[in-house]
């Protein structure tokens, strides 16, 4: 019997699995054993081919050539840069003493895909296994080892579907929304677009404007305070507190509000909470970056860094928010490695023998490609855990009390609510009692954790409904409406959610695509994003229907049901290219001058800077360029250089106006020298290089030597 080959995503994993199989004798780019050849790609390998390789006329953008589209099967190639791993995949797939194959690659969609286009494009035919492992400890791969998958099964058929259509989606939109955005709607400048990166930068957009377009307004509240020592805020007929835009119309209200009120409803109602689902990466990004103002990209890297060099975390980039039941029979052994530290006592007070599986956090049918994030089973947990810097702490500890929480009793507490009518006028009194803290005490020190309004946190007394409470006082209280609050670490990811925009694996990526430096279009100041003005440039010429969060939402359901074979992937790619094409012809029907296209203002400011006079010869423009000042027309003057030293645009300038100019670096035969230009007209120059006569204009100058300092 022949060898297995298993190929991992990245050389780390592959390095793990290696220890495990027994694979020891190193080779370039593999690893090898009596049994296991274990080899890995690094990222993606084989890519798509952009429209200039399929053919030359693409490298140009027309509007002739749009809306363009390529079959998968003529549109794959091996990416130059790591091309030299590939070529080890594939000899070791056409190894005489390769039997089977397994697929270890990251268990979801993109990483399904990385691997199936290795093995598409090197010609395996190789029976395959597939190997999803939650964790990179010895006993997470070990476990999927005892549990490979067959990669006929309709699961993985599905995911493939999905990830190609994906692929391709995202391909024809990006090739021939960004040709057609620079063509019509930009001014010498190329423009980008993305999906998801579009729709987010959108609903920044639109948010910033709110910010900008409101108008802070006062109102008033009235509350009352009953002799038994509680309070009343008055309330309209759904119960919401009662806001007045006039205060005097308050100030009359408030004058009946004395004496004595009727009491009308009287509710004391026992409440439980259950502890919080676990987390997913997106609800872990959340915590962090209200917690602790993380990034989204920095919790992912902690996160990622946690699975793969620490092994302390299973897989990151996760959706789901609960646990399979095969988990469910080993985690005590995730509870058990955790025992050390400040842990000791929490874990200690749960029962490890008799742990039930709450199908409320247990549950195959809410497991999607990779459980909730959670503790592996580490033989030296205490160890790796001091080997920790204070932010990946900070992102562990809050993966393990979201574990321990889920074994401790429930929130326990009593509300109360009260209704007074005085005068026809309704006030409402609520209250909370804590009667078992519960897994609340895990959290009790920290910020912002689920705590009730400082209005529910009175404790109220018993009261009868058609009783009469006497009220002690009365006031107004002065407020005014608050401005929509910017887009933060914590609300980004979690509108990014609700819009399906990106998944837990590229959310990071896109947020920190949209601050690249050399196109920025949003920025990051203190855990808040706003739009840059290059951004507001952006979003403002493309059309609503490529920038309205529904159409990333309807491009992952469409997905969803490639996966299920409810709709065919050609069908999925047809339509989104019917909708390039209605969307060209709106373009092309409606044509915006150049100065409403983005990038005109700023081009138009930048030649402005640029021009630095006339030419003294043919008196044509002086502009600055990239190699210096130049003159624009014919006559060859020299302006950007004088005595040998190349001038700055300053003092180009300096010298097209006439005025004597200090300039450094001047070259005579003794040498660099300092002078002070003075321009005396112009003359011509000659010279011969490369046997061919080069004739032109150039400054005839006047030296003058700045004084010595006297010692």
């Amino acid at each position: 019997m022949g060898k297995i080959l298993i190929v991992a995503e990245k050389p780390a994993a592959g390095s793990d699995i290696a220890k495990v199989v027994g694979a020891k004798e190193k080779h370039q780019g593999y690893l090898e054993g009596d049994e296991y050849v274990v080899t890995w790609a690094i990222g993606h390998l084989i890519g798509l081919k952009h429209p200039s390789e399929h053919d030359e006329k693409y490298k140009k953008w027309h509007l002739q050539n749009l809306p363009l589209s390529f079959d998968l099967s003529d549109s794959l190639k091996v990416l130059p840069d790591t091309s030299y791993q590939y070529k080890v995949i594939k000899n070791l797939i056409h190894r005489n003493d390769i039997d089977m194959l397994i697929n270890a690659g990251d268990a979801g969609r993109e990483g399904y895909l990385i691997q199936e286009w290795i093995y598409r494009m090197a010609g395996c035919t190789l029976p395959k296994k597939v190997l999803w492992a939650s964790s990179l400890t010895t006993a997470g791969i070990k476990n999927a080892m005892n549990h490979l998958k067959d990669s006929d099964l309709p699961e993985f058929q599905g995911i493939l579907r999905e990830a190609e259509a994906r692929a391709e989606g995202d391909y024809i939109l990006g090739f021939n929304y960004s040709p057609l955005l620079t063509i019509t709607r930009a001014y010498k400048q190329t423009l980008s677009y993305g999906r998801c990166q579009t729709p987010l930068l959108n609903l920044v957009a639109v948010r910033d404007e709110e910010i900008r377009n409101f108008r802070s307004m006062p109102y008033w509240d009235i509350q009352i305070t009953y002799s038994k020592g509680f309070k009343g805020m008055l309330v309209d007929e759904n119960g919401k507190n009662k806001h007045f835009r006039n205060k005097a119309e308050a100030e009359s209200i408030i004058k009946s509000c004395k004496g004595q009120g009727l009491v009308t409803l009287y509710q004391n109602q026992a409440k439980k909470e259950k502890p919080p689902l676990l987390y997913n990466l997106a609800k872990l990004q959340q915590d962090m970056g209200k917690k602790y103002s993380f990034s989204p990209d920095k919790t992912l890297t902690i996160a990622q860094s946690l699975y793969e060099k620490h092994k302390i975390l299973s897989y990151p980039r996760t959706d789901s928010q609960h646990l399979s039941m095969d988990v469910y029979d080993e985690i005590a052994e995730h509870l058990k490695c955790c025992r050390f530290g400040a842990f000791t006592e929490l874990i200690d007070k749960i029962e490890l023998e008799s742990i039930k599986a709450d199908k409320s956090y247990f549950n195959d049918l809410k497991v999607t490609d990779h459980h909730a994030l959670i503790p592996t089973i580490h033989t030296d947990m205490d160890q790796a855990y001091g080997c920790l810097n204070e932010d990946e702490k900070r992102v562990f500890d809050a993966v393990v009390l979201s574990l321990i929480a889920i074994f401790y009793p429930e929130y326990c507490y009593d509300a109360t609510k009260i209704l007074v009518d005085m005068e026809g006028n309704h006030f409402m009194s609520q209250g909370t009692t804590i009667r078992q803290l519960g897994y609340r005490a895990l959290f009790a020190n920290q910020a912002n954790h689920n705590k009730p309004k400082a209005s529910e946190m009175q404790i109220l007394p018993t009261v009868q409904e058609g009783s009469v409470l006497s009220v002690d006082s009365s006031e107004i209280i002065p407020k005014k409406t608050e401005p929509p609050k910017k887009y933060n670490d914590e609300t980004i990811v979690k509108i990014m959610e609700k819009y399906n925009i990106g998944t837990s694996a590229t959310r990071a990526e896109i947020i920190k695509k949209l601050q690249n430096p050399k196109r920025q279009f949003l920025i990051r100041q203190e855990g808040k994003y706003s739009i840059t003005e290059l951004g507001k440039e952006y979003i403002k010429i493309v059309p609503p229907e490529l920038k309205a969060p529904e159409l990333t939402q309807k491009f992952e359901e469409d997905l969803q049901k490639v996966n299920k074979g409810t709709l065919e992937k050609e069908e999925f790619l047809g339509s989104l290219l019917e909708d390039i094409q209605t969307n060209m012809d709106k373009f092309i029907a409606n044509p915006i001058p150049d100065e409403q296209k983005i990038g005109y203002a700023a081009m138009k400011e930048r030649e402005a800077a640029a021009q630095l006079g006339k030419c003294p010869k043919c008196g044509a423009e002086i502009v600055s360029g990239q190699y210096g000042a130049y003159c624009t027309g014919k006559c060859g003057m020299n302006v950007g250089r004088a005595m040998g030293a190349v001038l700055t645009d300053a003092q180009a300038k300096s010298m097209l106006e006439g005025k004597k100019t200090f300039v450094k670096g001047l070259k005579g035969k003794k040498g660099a020298y300092d002078a002070y230009l003075i321009p005396e007209g112009i003359e011509e120059f000659s010279y011969t290089k490369d046997g061919k006569e080069i004739r032109g204009f150039q400054y005839k100058v006047r030296l003058e030597f700045p004084q010595k300092k006297k010692q």
